[in-house]
This record gives C-alpha cells, sequence and structure tokens, in this order.
C-alpha cells in the first residue's frame, strides 16, 4: 500500500510515540562584529553627511539635495533600528521567548521599509509640484554637492554587502536606505549639470520624481519579503507539498500530516509535521531518515518530527455529548 500525503489532516487512528528532533546549531544567525562595524561607520557617515546636504539645500534652493538629505537623516534612524534589532536578535532564548528575539530583525525591516515607501511618496509629491512650479537652483553648487555625497554613500553600501546585506533582511532593508540615496545624489549630479549648462530648472523635480519611484519599488519587495516572514509562509523556493510527498515516499511510512514549513527568522527556516510509520518499523531509525531528508534535501535544520504508529485495526471511539451522569 503506497503511503499518502494528507497535507494538514489526519487520516489515522493511531497510538502516538513522540519523537522530537532538533538541530540547534544556528550559527549563521547571529551578526558578525563586521556588521556592527559597518552599522557605527555608516551611522557617522549618515548623521554628518545629512548635514552638510541640509545646509546645501536650503544654500542652493534644491529639492534634489533636500530629497537627498532626508533620505540621509532618515538613514540615521534606519541605522540605530538595524543596530538595535542586530543586538536584540543575538539574544539567547529564555523564559517564554523561545525563539529569543530572532524576528526582531525583520520587525526593523518592516518598519524601515514602510517608512522608506512614506518618506518616497511625499518626496515624489513635492517633486512633482515642483516640476509644475520651479524656482531657480543653483546647479553648479548641486552637482558639487551630489558628487560628494554619492562617493560617501557609497561606502555604507559597499560595508553592508561584505557584512552580508544579500543574506540577512535587516542588514539588506538598511543597505537599501543607502543605496537609495547613492541613486538620489547622482540624480542630483544629473540634475545640477542639466541646470547649469541648460537652464532647465524642471530637472531638479524630475530627478527628485526618478529616484522616489525607484526606492519605492525596491522598498515593496522588501516589506513583501519581511511580512511573509511575520505571516510564517512558507520560505521561497520551499515547497511545502513536495516535502510531504518526498517523506510519503519513504519506506515504512504510510501517511504525512499536519506539515508545516515557516520562517523563525530571517535564513532561519522551520518545519513540524506528524509522520505515521507502519507497526514494526524501528521509530528512531526513522526520525534520524526524516531529519537528514529535510537537512540535505530542502535544507531545514531545525525541526520537529511526530512518529505515529499507524494501527489496521484502530480503536473506535464515539463522541460523547454529554458527561456520564455520576452513579446513584
Amino acid at each position: 500500500m503506497r503511503a499518502a500525503y494528507a497535507g494538514t489532516k489526519k487520516t489515522h487512528q493511531h497510538d502516538t510515540i513522540l519523537s522530537v528532533g532538533h538541530d540547534h546549531s544556528h550559527s549563521g544567525h547571529g551578526h558578525s562584529h563586521g556588521a556592527g562595524r559597518a552599522l557605527w561607520v555608516s551611522l557617522v557617515l549618515t548623521v554628518s553627511l545629512g548635514g552638510l546636504q541640509v545646509g546645501s539645500a536650503i544654500a542652493f534652493d534644491s529639492l534634489a539635495l533636500a530629497a537627498d538629505a532626508i533620505h540621509n537623516l532618515s538613514d540615521g534612524v534606519a541605522v540605530g533600528l538595524a543596530f538595535g534589532a542586530a543586538w536584540l536578535a543575538r539574544r539567547p532564548a529564555s523564559g517564554a521567548r523561545t525563539f529569543g528575539y530572532k524576528r526582531a530583525e525583520v520587525l526593523a525591516a518592516t518598519v524601515n521599509a514602510g517608512f522608506l515607501i512614506a518618506l518616497s511618496l511625499w518626496l515624489a509629491w513635492e517633486s512633482a509640484l515642483r516640476i509644475a512650479d520651479p524656482p531657480t537652483v543653483g546647479g553648479s553648487g548641486v552637482a558639487v554637492v551630489g558628487a560628494i555625497s554619492v562617493v560617501l554613500n557609497l561606502v555604507p553600501v559597499i560595508l553592508l554587502l561584505r557584512a552580508g546585506a544579500r543574506d540577512n533582511l535587516n542588514l539588506n532593508a538598511t543597505m537599501l536606505h543607502f543605496a537609495g540615496d547613492v541613486l538620489a545624489s547622482a540624480a542630483a549630479v544629473v540634475a545640477g549639470v542639466v541646470i547649469a549648462v541648460s537652464g532647465w530648472y524642471e530637472a531638479d523635480g524630475v530627478a527628485g520624481v526618478a529616484v522616489s519611484a525607484l526606492i519605492i519599488v525596491a522598498s515593496v519587495r522588501v516589506l513583501r519579503h519581511a511580512i511573509r516572514v511575520l505571516l510564517e509562509v512558507a520560505p521561497v523556493g520551499t515547497d511545502p507539498t513536495a516535502i510531504g510527498r518526498r517523506l510519503a515516499a519513504l519506506p515504512g511510512v504510510r501517511d504525512v500530516h499536519d506539515l508545516h514549513v515557516w520562517t523563525i527568522a530571517d535564513g532561519f527556516p522551520a518545519l513540524a509535521t506528524h509522520v505515521v510509520v507502519e507497526a514494526g518499523v524501528d521509530q528512531h531509525a526513522m526520525l534520524h531518515t526524516i531529519e537528514a531528508v529535510v537537512r540535505d534535501e530542502f535544507g531545514i535544520d531545525h525541526a520537529t518530527i511526530q512518529i505515529d504508529i499507524d494501527h489496521a485495526n484502530g480503536l473506535t471511539i464515539q463522541p460523547r455529548l454529554t458527561p456520564p451522569r455520576s452513579a446513584p
């Protein structure tokens, strides 16, 4: 008889032996000291550059520089939030917090991405108004300050990428802030050159709208990823049905049900399932086999597996709608 994968539906009556398998070696989930240094350097550069851009935006009456300055100052908040979340994520599990504070980074990424989207929408609106009624802008000064900003904003991007921003949602959201600032600064350079050469002052507003649109698109991607984690959706690229069918195909397995796959924190997938085996099957050996399949074939180290024994002649228990009367 071929084994069945029943999703989350229980299909057998059986006695139960609870077998739980965990691999707690999540060495890759903490942040290295390199990430901490990258965040601190980014914070210092952000605050310094933001101050320079605020003064320059006022001096040259440039919304492109003002947009860049606001992004930089918002990055200071983002870096502080990311640093605090990284510190919380390293704290060990204790008491009621059985997974510690690992999702603090996901929450920080959600807040950062949402804030950046709201800020970019406001800047896009202000830029659109400036296109309709462009003021006189000091193009040469805008171009010079924009060029300085490009260089200084590239430093945090490089540092965060080296610290693992591609593989960590929190660092990625923070790096996105600085990548947006690089774009904003580059746009300010272009707008400044265009204004200085042609006198087309609308270029300042056009640059603001273009940069805001690019940042919104990238931020939505990060926000969507964070929401998937918070809603405990299966990790991207992981098919729970494929896992269930693979386990059901193992020799001695009669049924796989109540299978759940989710992400506890970025880069920390988890799985829980019930597996019904044939009578006489070595349950401990089956547990280790399933753990190996889940780990080696699907990349999930943290697995909780309940092994159940199948009985062809299971007990039939009628539902009791009312409690029995006590004896007289």
